[in-house]
């Protein structure tokens, strides 16, 4: 791919810039938006708000406590992805097509979020159920054996999300680059780490942002590239991408990963247990095992996590920059790490240099400025 000259690259990162403070607005505007669809649905009306009579509804004509909670969370999970999909459609649809990043359809677009609606059913409902069941039997430490479900819910989730859910949005296919695929498994087996392969990902059907991803635990732990990727990238800056996915897997940071969000998620339920019981009978709820009550737990979770996001995006970016380290060090090309982060920066319309608050708070993965400038001294120390 021809580098860009200074003036269109000055007027790329103009356009980054402005691309980059747009998305941190509808980020705030999600936030807000969010809270106020909450509190008018629980707090507006007679006691309980259309939270109550959505239940006392399902109560006419299902008896059942576990099919109204079924019925219940999948109602409201249609209710607010209905009331999202305007801002979904604004951020995920026309601002893509607006920065020419976006290769899909309408058609298709809307056939993605019909598959996100099916699967994000399927997950609240799951949730609600267990929620509720615990709710149940456990009233004092029902957060305890929440937290245990969530984290082993999260590693079946890793375990099958490349063979089950990633190929309903994206085409896979070995890598057909036969050099390529020698070269890059070469160096999975020196570094003895065990992939099942390195597969190909369609990308270019929806977008032209490349990316690559480390995707699977056990027997389903492979490689994933971007057919974007592969057309703008030369083999040296592939292997340098693969080197630092591969060093994912050498430090094993999807357990970390998994373990580190585990115990986030256990301080929240924690948290929550030791105020919902009363935010919820003070809201007009019979208290924790009162259906209704639903939206104020997660009201109560939504809350936790917009504060713990900077706590999880500082540790996922320690396991970014460890893993840049590493394909600093296995591959030794630190000129091919910079043009591949140059390029990176480029097709994804990324900023450079965030501000550090924004970078704080949202990113995370350092900065395309300070895993260039991690480089260059790299450079430096083994010239």
């Amino acid at each position: 791919m021809a580098q860009p000259d200074s003036s269109s690259a000055s007027h790329r990162k103009a356009l980054a810039k402005r691309y980059e403070a747009i998305h941190n607005w509808l980020f705030l505007v999600d936030i807000v938006y969010t809270v106020i669809l909450i509190a008018l649905f629980v707090f507006v009306g007679k006691q309980g708000g259309f939270s109550a009579q959505l239940l006392a509804w399902i109560q006419s004509f299902c008896a059942n406590y576990w099919i109204q909670v079924a019925v219940y969370s999948g109602i409201l999970t249609t209710m607010y992805m209905a009331c999202l999909l305007p801002l979904s459609f604004y951020s995920g649809y026309y601002l893509e097509h607006k920065y020419s990043l976006s290769t899909q359809s309408f058609g298709s677009w809307l056939g993605d979020k019909g598959k996100s609606y099916v699967l994000n059913l399927v997950f609240m409902v799951f949730v609600a159920e267990g929620l509720y069941l615990f709710f149940m039997l456990a009233e004092k430490s029902w957060w305890l054996w929440v937290g245990v479900l969530w984290v082993g819910f999260g590693i079946i989730l890793s375990n099958i999300a490349p063979v089950l859910i990633m190929p309903l949005f994206y085409k896979f296919k070995p890598l057909e680059n036969d050099a390529l695929k020698t070269r890059l498994i070469a160096m999975a087996e020196r570094l003895k780490v065990t992939i099942l392969g390195v597969f190909e990902m369609e990308l270019s059907a929806k977008t032209k942002k490349a990316n690559a991803a480390l995707a699977g635990l056990g027997n389903t732990k492979r490689i994933l590239l971007g057919d974007t990727l592969l057309k703008n990238f030369c083999d040296e800056e592939i292997e340098v991408v693969l080197a630092h996915e591969l060093g994912h897997f050498y430090y094993k940071h999807i357990w970390q990963l998994i373990l580190f969000g585990g115990a986030i998620t256990f301080a929240g339920l924690y948290l929550v247990s030791l105020i919902f019981d009363r935010l919820a009978v003070s809201s007009g709820f019979a208290g924790i095992t009162d259906i209704a009550a639903f939206p104020v737990f997660l009201l109560c979770m939504f809350v936790f996590t917009l504060i713990s996001m900077p706590i999880n995006a500082t540790y996922t970016r320690i396991l970014e920059k460890q893993a840049d380290n590493f394909a600093l060090r296995q591959t030794n090309a630190p000129d091919h790490f910079i043009s591949t982060m140059k390029k990176l920066a480029d097709l994804n319309l990324a900023d450079e240099e965030p501000h550090p608050l924004i970078e704080f708070l949202l990113h995370d993965h350092p900065s395309i400025s300070s895993r260039i400038k991690a480089a260059e001294a790299f450079r430096v120390r083994h010239a």
